[in-house]
């Protein structure tokens, strides 16, 4: 497996569920139309915030 750092902007209907993850970040899954699934792990504090 190969892993990849990008930059993208998502779009979505609803919060999706959040994983708890290492180093007070959340985990996060997403899949698009075309069926491919993005993992992202973000800053739990940031995450609670948009969240609210």
């Amino acid at each position: 497996m190969t892993i990849a750092r990008a930059e993208i902007a998502l779009k979505f209907n609803e919060l999706p569920q959040v994983k708890p993850a290492e180093n007070k970040k959340v985990e996060i899954t997403l899949t698009d139309q075309n069926g491919v699934t993005f993992t992202a792990l973000i800053n739990a504090k940031s995450w609670r915030a948009r969240g609210s």
